[in-house]
């Protein structure tokens, strides 16, 4: 008994530390510290990776401290992680206002499968394990029953639990990828230089907000990585000057 209540005592500590950061980043912004606000966020994002209500609040106190091209990062996460969130849509709309009024935002996401990617990978595979649970009884059911009209029957709710496991492994895969991949990233600085190659600089400067299609497949470890801009134009750019999202 002494040596359960030692464990406990001895882990206290980190059971009261888990959520610190983020709570110490909700006062600090209520405190009008943006800045405290941005590090405490940021460093709950360190102990919980892919946390929508750090992300969201990280975007918040980038926008109140006038770091509209890093809150437009933020909120992309968000969007990233629960395409579905209007309210993180209406926040990047209002960033890009702030930036230029003239830019117009649209989700990666259609209205459709936003609502669909808007639950989890995990959640649309038990779905996906519950109809093939259906579809095994349905056709158990079917090999047992003599009555054609019963038969009938089953045949037709097999056909569904079938499409809904078709459907559920398709949406499971697509919510799953779009989660996990990293295809484009954001301009967070004022601007940022572009170029033809390694040693010479191009004539056009990105700019805070710019959004960029990522066209190298393993850019991860690399210094120059090619991307595309909303125009189509195609240019190599420091991997230190852009947020992947």
């Amino acid at each position: 008994m002494k040596t359960v209540l030692a464990c406990i005592l001895l882990l206290a500590p980190l059971f009261s530390f888990a959520g610190s950061n983020f709570d110490e980043g909700v006062k600090a912004f209520q405190d009008s510290n943006y800045v405290l606000a941005i590090e405490k966020f940021q460093a709950s994002l360190a102990e919980t990776p892919n946390d929508v209500a750090s992300y969201y609040n990280l975007g918040l106190a980038h926008t109140e401290a006038k770091q509209f091209g890093k809150a437009i990062w933020s909120f992309e996460k968000v969007l990233k992680l629960s395409p579905a969130d209007s309210d993180a849509k209406d926040k990047i709309i209002a960033c890009y206002a702030q930036l230029n009024p003239s830019i117009t935002w649209e989700p990666r996401l259609n209205r459709l499968k936003s609502a669909l990617y808007g639950f989890s990978g995990t959640t649309w595979s038990i779905l996906a394990i519950v109809f093939s649970c259906l579809l095994a009884i349905f056709t158990l059911f079917f090999f047992l029953m003599k009555e054609i009209s019963y038969k009938r029957l089953f045949i037709a709710l097999g056909f569904v639990s079938f499409c809904g496991l078709i459907s559920s492994l398709l949406i499971s895969y697509g919510a799953t990828n779009y989660a996990e991949q990293t295809r484009f990233a954001v301009v967070t600085k004022t601007n940022i230089p572009t170029y033809k190659n390694a040693q010479t600089l191009n004539n056009h400067l990105l700019k805070e907000g710019d959004q960029l299609e990522i066209l190298d497949d393993n850019f991860s470890d690399k210094t120059l990585i090619q991307v595309t801009s909303k125009s189509g134009d195609t240019y190599l750019v420091k991997a230190v000057d852009v947020d992947f999202v």
